[in-house]
């Protein structure tokens, strides 16, 4: 029984200190913020979007967000908290896409109408993270 038991423990002890360790170290995501974005200019009539874009350059934005990473876009609503796009805020959706480089912001009506009045989107504050 002994050396049933003895046996048993040798293999325990071989089969945990045969394990090897391996550490995974990422890169840090890269956060951009702009101030403010450039004025919003009607986008009627150009593509899917009936309504108002924006473009802002964003050199970080290389290819490999295209293929392996992620684009997260918040948006500051003035009161000093973040909201994930897409989103309606203020009845007026925005949504954003990206491409090599330049990063676009479309506004429009939660409805799919074209905003007008109070409703057309002024200069907004965004934060860009680039998740690797």
């Amino acid at each position: 029984m002994k050396k049933f038991l003895t046996l048993i423990c040798c293999t325990i002890v071989l089969a945990a200190t045969s394990c090897k360790k391996e550490y995974v170290t990422t890169a840090p995501s890269a956060t951009t913020i702009f101030d403010t974005t450039p004025a919003f200019v009607l986008a009627d009539g150009q593509g899917s979007i009936h309504g108002y874009t924006t473009t802002l350059n964003v050199p970080e934005l290389t290819d490999y967000y295209n293929n392996h990473g992620a684009v997260l876009v918040y948006l500051d609503n003035s009161d000093g908290t973040l909201e994930q796009l897409p989103n309606v805020y203020g009845g007026v959706s925005y949504r954003f896409a990206y491409e090599t480089g330049k990063l676009y912001i479309d506004a429009q009506n939660a409805d799919g109408s074209l905003p007008t009045g109070a409703n057309i989107p002024p200069p907004l504050k965004i934060k860009i993270v680039l998740v690797p």
